[in-house]
């Protein structure tokens, strides 16, 4: 009995003891099983919480865009957009074709009002119409009237992804509503408001946002594009020249267009824009009669070629995702056969 009681007693403690034993290894074998260390875990953890931190600083930038870079996102259908803008032109110099800036004896200046209507007609194509018109003056004389007509269809090539930035693909065409030719004989052309040329631009525009710093995200565009222009006959004093008695054929030259748009987000609401603008043109020719001037000297019609290179530094507010304003100024830093201008712009954008 006393011999069962102790066999009994001992088997207790074998079993408490491989109890034990089982209670300590099951922790170990369901670690083993797990191929990650406690500081791989703590890793973790760690790399969680400054996402979630991240998260809290991130929002959606909302934005007008900058002042002259096309957009590469698309208009949904249903969606429309409607930008006005308000140009106030000076301009008080013209680059030589030595690229040297050469005073006017008078300024001349312009104020110009667009509106630029965007509107979605499937999900990869949409439209803008640009009407505008524009008020010259100088040297107490003034002229103006409604500018050319432009209309641009846009493809989508790509939409924006995390990697991957918008691109799309543009076709505009300017129609020629603008006076251009019959003007006013003191030779200043300042009721010119067209070209009088069919103008077909081919363009290439792509955007994205970066989030380099978490609470001012960067917005960067890029626009190339290239211009092709028909022949226009033009008669007396015209947008490119001439004078009494000229007639003739003008053949403007080819227009290649490069425009980086870059804004950074102050906040959700205040962003700072810039543009970099570079337009570069051939040589304008001419066949025909040129035509006089008022003081018997033979007039001049077409122009060689000719580039311009401008920064376009602006702010924008933003109340919401669908209205804001932007203000800014437009400058030339650099040209040949080109205006030395300063250019006031103010405009307000509203997508319904």
């Amino acid at each position: 009995m006393e011999e069962n009681t102790h066999f009994l007693g001992t088997f207790s403690k074998k079993i408490h003891m491989h109890y034990l034993i089982f209670l300590f290894l099951v922790p170990c074998l369901v670690y083993a099983q797990s191929s990650e260390s406690p500081q791989q875990i703590q890793k973790e953890l760690s790399s969680a919480q400054d996402q979630y931190e991240r998260a809290k600083k991130m929002f959606n930038p909302w934005y007008t865009g900058p002042l002259v870079t096309p957009a590469s996102s698309m208009m949904p259908p249903g969606s429309g957009n409607i930008q006005p803008y308000l140009f106030m032109n000076g301009t008080y110099a013209n680059f030589n074709s030595k690229r040297q800036s050469v005073s006017l004896s008078h300024n001349a200046y312009s104020a110009q009002v667009t509106s630029g209507v965007f509107f979605g007609i499937t999900d990869s194509v949409d439209c803008v119409i640009n009407p505008s018109s524009t008020v010259n003056w100088q040297d107490n004389h003034s002229g103006g009237g409604f500018n050319d007509l432009g209309i641009t269809l846009g493809f989508l090539v790509t939409p924006q992804t995390l990697y991957i930035p918008g691109m799309k693909f543009t076709i505009g065409e300017t129609l020629p509503t603008g006076k251009y030719k019959n003007l006013s004989t003191n030779g200043l052309n300042l009721n010119a408001t067209g070209e009088g040329a069919y103008q077909t631009q081919f363009g290439f525009a792509t955007g994205k946002v970066i989030w380099w710093t978490y609470p001012h995200p960067l917005h960067l565009r890029l626009f190339l594009g290239y211009t092709i222009e028909s022949s226009v006959d033009v008669e007396g004093f015209n947008a490119y020249g001439g004078g009494f008695g000229a007639k003739g054929t003008v053949c403007p030259g080819k227009t290649l267009t490069a425009d980086l748009g870059i804004e950074v987000s102050l906040s959700q609401s205040w962003v700072f824009a810039l543009d970099i603008v570079y337009a570069n043109q051939e040589k304008t020719r001419f066949l025909g009669a040129p035509g006089f001037l008022a003081d018997g000297s033979l007039s001049s019609v077409g122009s060689g070629s000719n580039d311009n290179l401008s920064l376009a530094p602006a702010f924008e507010y933003n109340w919401n995702e669908n209205l804001g304003i932007i203000w800014g100024v437009q400058f030339s830093v650099y040209g040949r056969n080109s205006a030395n201008f300063v250019k006031g712009e103010f405009s307000v954008t509203y997508t319904w």
